[in-house]
């Protein structure tokens, strides 16, 4: 799957992450500040989440941490 602003709307607060850990640190976590909402990833960097799941910058995940 891949996240995009609308599916980050109801994980936040929650974390994503897959089987196969590639191209990221794994696991991320889905942060909302100032209306925005980000992904944080487990060095703890900040990336703004794209609007559609055909982006370039789109993070595949395959399940959700509570």
């Amino acid at each position: 799957m891949k996240l995009n602003i609308a599916k980050a709307k109801e994980l936040v607060g929650k974390k994503i992450d897959c089987k196969v850990r590639r191209f990221g640190y794994y696991p991320m976590e889905i942060k909302e500040r100032d209306g925005e909402l980000y992904l944080k990833d487990a060095v703890g960097v900040c990336m703004p989440i794209p609007e559609r799941e055909d982006d370039f910058n789109c993070h595949d995940y395959d399940f959700i941490i509570d």
